[in-house]
């Protein structure tokens, strides 16, 4: 087992001087990007940080993110990616539930600290990315700027931090069923693994030029920049989720590798998209991953892009990686989400813990590779969702008798916009804080095109008066984009159990 930050040594060894990243007008090589991290290794490392330490990462698409996120693991660290459309609730939790001390940050998200943590926060070190003026020094006992480590002599020489297999190398947050998020915890062999599997499945090669679209807060994301690191490919980040700006980079870059959920792609073939007037030769593969893609997207993206590779799959952030359905059985195995990746099995089990026949839906079990050791400071959670080297993915499911795997939903209330996973109650808990709400239930709906959308059903207090719109921009002071409800409905009452307690099934 190589750690992901030596494989980058090792492509940077052979191939100096290729293209290995690309963001806007800013193209780096491989010596460059891992010249950068050695250096951020280096500093972490003299300041004291190193293995058993989180590192937070809080910014948008940057080439510094990913010279961050390779020098934390270089350090021993484990790096912590923060969403970043995280507003101040979500913020706090995370940077405070982590124990996070050193954050890098850039300059957008710096002024989020101050009013996250109210003149309190708990952070020791903040690093700016972005250069011009440094983070409020009230944020932090300490605040530098990334320019300086980058020019400062590097200490480490050619020997990174030395870590083990089984070492934290990321903790990566994703809503749970109930609450605030939890953190996932992710190895330094889970990132191996997962990285060379995920290579042999997509055949990708020195040649790929991959593009970036989603937040590596997001475990594709990480899985596309490990993987390009890893063959000598190339990165292209793209900080725009317009469809022309996806639809130019597409083109100019010369892409050949697209990782996207399925709501991207139902932008992308929206009425007045450009992405359907266009021919893409370069596009090798597409895989798609996060929801499920409608039946009448696939037929049109095949349409469009003629001879492109389209590789469906399944998994979870606790496993990464569970399934893909090879592009040959596209039309053989309408529907599916495929066959396990190398090294892992999938079984679907009934209510008693015994395998389903085939045809007959149950939950999904990822067992073999891949598999998280457990959620941060969670053992009750862990002891439910892990056993035996095995995950209780909470998803339904059935396989076929050729053992293809076919997804049926969520066993519980969680919902999947643009490929995040949210808690219903997280919203809900957002718009309870407004005065005027007596009683309010989250549901996610279908809707054309872009997926699942959220809903929010709202009871008023009696008197009270309180517009669509004010719980919209309530909710976009606090939550995420894509937890930000698209429809608001106010009702009389909500439907309840003979328990008065809120009967969910009862609100699709």
């Amino acid at each position: 087992m190589y750690p992901v930050h030596e494989l980058l040594r090792r492509s940077s060894a052979d191939s100096p001087h290729k293209e290995a990243v690309v963001c806007g007008t800013t193209r780096l090589p491989f010596s460059a990007v891992s010249e950068a991290a050695t250096s951020i290794a280096s500093f972490l490392t003299s300041r004291g940080i190193g293995r058993g330490e989180r590192v937070g990462i809080f910014t948008t698409k940057s080439v510094e993110e990913i010279f961050a996120i390779y020098g934390v693991l270089g350090s021993g660290a484990a790096f912590v990616h923060l969403n970043p459309q995280y507003r101040d609730t979500h913020l706090r939790h995370v940077i405070t539930d982590c124990g996070i001390k050193t954050l890098f940050v850039d300059s957008a998200r710096a002024r989020m600290l101050g009013s996250a943590f109210d003149g309190e926060s708990p952070l020791d070190l903040v690093i700016s990315l972005s250069g011009g003026a440094p983070p409020d020094p009230t944020v932090a006992t300490d605040v530098t700027q990334l320019r300086d480590i980058l020019r400062s002599p590097r200490r480490l020489g050619d020997r990174p931090a030395e870590v083990q297999e089984d070492d934290v190398a990321s903790i990566i947050y994703t809503s749970g069923s109930t609450g605030m998020p939890k953190g996932i915890l992710v190895t330094h062999e889970i990132f191996y693994d997962s990285t060379v599997a995920s290579a042999e499945v997509l055949n990708n090669t020195r040649e790929d030029r991959i593009i970036s679209i989603t937040p590596f807060s997001f475990d594709g994301a990480l899985s596309q920049l490990f993987t390009a690191m890893y063959v000598g490919g190339t990165l292209v980040q793209q900080r725009s989720n317009f469809a022309k700006d996806i639809v130019d980079t597409l083109l100019d870059e010369k892409i050949t590798g697209c990782h996207a959920v399925p709501s991207l792609w139902g932008i992308l073939l929206q009425e007045r998209s450009p992405f359907p007037r266009h021919s893409y030769p370069y596009l090798r593969y597409v895989s798609i991953i996060g929801e499920v893609l409608p039946a009448r997207h696939l037929a049109r993206l095949r349409e469009i892009l003629g001879a492109t590779d389209f590789y469906l799959m399944y998994g979870t952030t606790e496993a990464f990686r569970s399934t893909y359905l090879p592009p040959p059985d596209l039309d053989r195995k309408p529907g599916s989400v495929g066959i396990p990746f190398p090294g892992v099995s999938v079984a679907v089990l009934d209510d008693n813990g015994d395998p389903c026949p085939a045809g007959e839906i149950g939950m999904i079990v990822h067992r073999g590779a891949f598999v998280s050791p457990g959620y941060w400071k969670d053992p009750e959670r862990t002891g439910r969702t892990f056993v035996d080297g095995s995950v209780h993915t909470g998803d339904r499911g059935w396989l076929d008798d050729e053992g293809y795997l076919y997804y049926a939903g969520r066993c519980d209330s969680m919902i999947k916009v643009q490929g995040f996973r949210l808690s219903p109650e997280e919203v809900e808990v957002c718009i309870h804080d407004m005065e005027s709400v007596a009683e309010v239930a989250v549901i996610g709906v279908p809707a054309k095109e872009i997926g699942t959308i959220v809903k929010a059903l709202i009871v008023l207090h009696p008197s009270a008066q309180t517009s669509d719109k004010d719980v919209i921009n309530h909710c976009r002071t606090q939550l995420p984009h894509y937890m930000i409800p698209s429809v608001v409905e106010f009702l009389p009452a909500l439907p309840k159990t003979s328990g008065n307690k809120l009967n969910r099934a009862a609100l699709v």
